[in-house]
């Protein structure tokens, strides 16, 4: 008998609250997804790259790098600047909020955080961003190497092909 294994979408979750990391392992978990913890940005950082998340949970606010820094690390990444980043925090304010979609975040939550919400976002954005990925990976099939630039000049997007002809000519995007 073949049995099939469905891929449990792996989330990232920083924060430094043993509170709410225990909150959201539980709802995560009752999700069926499988969730990587990090205390702090660096810590985030490295486990990224060592096994890459489907989407990010960060908290604004933490000892030493705070989100809004882990989130510019991430994005300037090309192998991680895809993965959406959702905000969750305390942090209410406007200037915050824009803060956060400044530095890359696809959403930004509210604490306390309701769970049934959060997975809901979750999911949306998980589809987006999987959506725009097998764009990406389209275009690169039909050998379309493409790449947008912002008004200043600065590389906004690009298929993984192109990324690649960038590194190999010395250009780091």
């Amino acid at each position: 008998m073949k049995t099939s294994t469905v891929r449990k979408d792996v989330v990232l979750v920083v924060d430094d609250s043993p509170e709410t990391l225990g909150m959201l392992n539980d709802t995560l978990d009752q999700a069926g997804v499988t969730v990587l913890v990090a205390l702090e940005g660096g810590q985030a950082l490295t486990i990224a790259q060592s096994i890459t998340p489907d989407i990010i949970l960060l908290d604004a606010l933490m000892p030493g790098m705070d989100g809004f820094e882990t989130c510019r690390r991430l994005k300037a990444n090309p192998d991680l600047a895809p993965i959406p980043v959702i905000f969750m925090t305390g942090l209410t304010d406007t200037e915050s909020v824009v803060k956060g979609f400044d530095a890359g975040g696809v959403d930004y939550i509210a604490k306390p955080i309701k769970g049934d919400e959060l997975v809901a976002r979750m999911r949306v954005h998980l589809t987006n961003a999987r959506l725009t990925q097998s764009a990406r990976s389209a275009l690169d099939s039909a050998g379309q190497y493409l790449f947008a630039v912002s008004s200043a000049g600065e590389l906004s997007w690009a298929t993984p092909q192109a990324h690649h002809l960038f590194e190999l000519a010395g250009m780091t995007p």
